[in-house]
């Protein structure tokens, strides 16, 4: 697994996850067999390829397992200007892109946790180019990357509003304009989003829980699975055999 603090490269096993509803927009690619994909209340659908919107419950399910599974923090891209193929549809997938796909997952398992990753352009590797990036309010913007850098800090959303220089209503408006999702779930989705770079870890639940954000196990586990379709100690199982790779804006470490 690839992880930065915009982009998650996943690739490794699914598990028999319930509803799940990332903040992210996600994109799910078949390895072998095809994935299928239900939205509450609809049938199952197999798909290739599958793109989700942010804040989308879903089930997702594939035969064999295994899955390449795309995060991207929606607050970093431009919806409008998105590739065909990465927007949201019925439709079937773009061929080439699901190519293009499965060779850069092919790729990373190739090159495992080698120096040759330093500077890695995951957007490049994926997708051939550079995602268009969204213009944030400044105000806003300094707030999603106090959030980003510190998702286990229990801001408050008037604590935010004093920082951006805006009344308590105005910035909760302001940033669910610019952001696309409400400050609540917005700092709920880091949170949970941030237990990813623990899940190599060998420690107990409750040491990541309390160093995400979380006051106890019991709402951790919740919490977890309310945003990934398993608790916790699931997914710890079955990551271990994971490589994890974290690359940060400025620098890229194994962990």
């Amino acid at each position: 697994m690839l992880m930065g603090t915009d982009r998650v490269f996943y690739l490794g096993l699914l598990g028999a996850p319930s509803l799940r509803n990332f903040g992210s927009l996600t994109v799910y690619a078949s390895l072998q067999r095809p994935l299928r994909i239900a939205l509450p209340g609809g049938d199952w659908v197999e798909r290739d390829m599958a793109v989700v919107p942010p804040f989308q419950p879903h089930r997702i399910a594939t035969d064999d397992q295994m899955i390449g599974a795309i995060m991207i923090e929606p607050e970093s891209i431009d919806f409008g200007r998105l590739p065909a193929a990465l927007q949201p549809t019925d439709g079937g997938p773009d061929a080439a892109m699901l190519e293009r796909i499965r060779a850069a997952y092919a790729y990373l398992q190739r090159i495992g946790m080698s120096a040759s990753v330093e500077g890695l352009d995951g957007d490049q590797l994926f997708w051939g180019e550079a995602l268009p990036r969204r213009h944030l309010d400044p105000r806003v913007e300094m707030i999603v990357e106090r959030i980003a850098q510190a998702p286990n800090a229990q801001y408050t959303a008037e604590e935010c509003a004093a920082a951006a220089g805006l009344s308590f209503s105005r910035f909760l408006h302001v940033f669910k304009d610019d952001v696309g999702a409400t400050f609540r779930k917005f700092r709920a989705w880091k949170r949970a989003r941030s237990m990813l770079y623990h899940v190599t870890r060998r420690t107990t639940l409750l040491d990541v829980a309390l160093e995400v954000g979380y006051p106890d196990s019991t709402h951790f586990s919740h919490s977890i699975r309310q945003v990934y379709g398993l608790p916790p100690r699931e997914i710890f199982a079955g990551s271990r055999r994971l490589s994890l790779l974290v690359q940060e804006r400025s620098r890229v470490r194994a962990a």
